[in-house]
């Protein structure tokens, strides 16, 4: 009972610092001034990191909890289809990547993989809502954003994996 408390709040933690990273990403400048939105996806650290060490379900909490919770605070239910589709597109993508070839990518293939599928998941939600497949066209652009930003996002979980592995706060057995 206790290690199931410990669980929750420490995914309580990881959703709280999604949120709050993701509230003052919107405060830094946008990557290419010609494309609104495109940016390094910082809260992503977080979901990956659930994802990786705690397992599936713990990925995709983070990501449908943050979701809604900035959505709700700061958004609206437009923000939130893109926010969803993305996140849960690209999470789905990223455990499918684990699954499948664990020892043959690392956690910056994962995160590029997800970086990826998120913008069809976002780009997916954009076709619905304009009724039309030309939002596609913007998907190289996109991927030339994704792979850097996935490389950095896959980067930093990789040392924030390596430094929480050497404490004793992921015990919960």
């Amino acid at each position: 009972m206790r290690e199931r408390i410990r669980k929750m709040v420490f995914l309580a933690l990881l959703v709280a610092m999604a949120s709050v990273t993701h509230y003052l990403e919107g405060f830094l400048p946008v990557l290419i001034p010609a494309m609104p939105g495109a940016k390094l996806g910082l809260a992503n650290v977080f979901s990956l990191y659930a994802l990786i060490a705690l397992g599936p379900s713990y990925g995709f909490t983070v990501v449908a909890t943050r979701c809604l919770l900035v959505s709700v605070v700061w958004g609206t239910p437009i923000s939130l289809a893109y926010s969803l589709a993305g996140g849960m597109i690209s999470t789905l993508v990223m455990w499918i990547v684990i699954s499948l070839f664990k020892d043959k990518t690392s956690i910056i293939g994962v995160s590029v993989a997800g970086a990826f599928f998120h913008n069809v998941g976002q780009l997916s939600v954009a076709a619905l809502i304009l009724n039309s497949g030309y939002v596609f066209g913007y998907l190289p652009i996109m991927t030339v954003i994704a792979i850097p930003t996935g490389v950095f996002i896959g980067l930093v979980t990789r040392i924030i994996k390596r430094n929480m592995d050497k404490t004793s706060i992921m015990n919960f057995n």
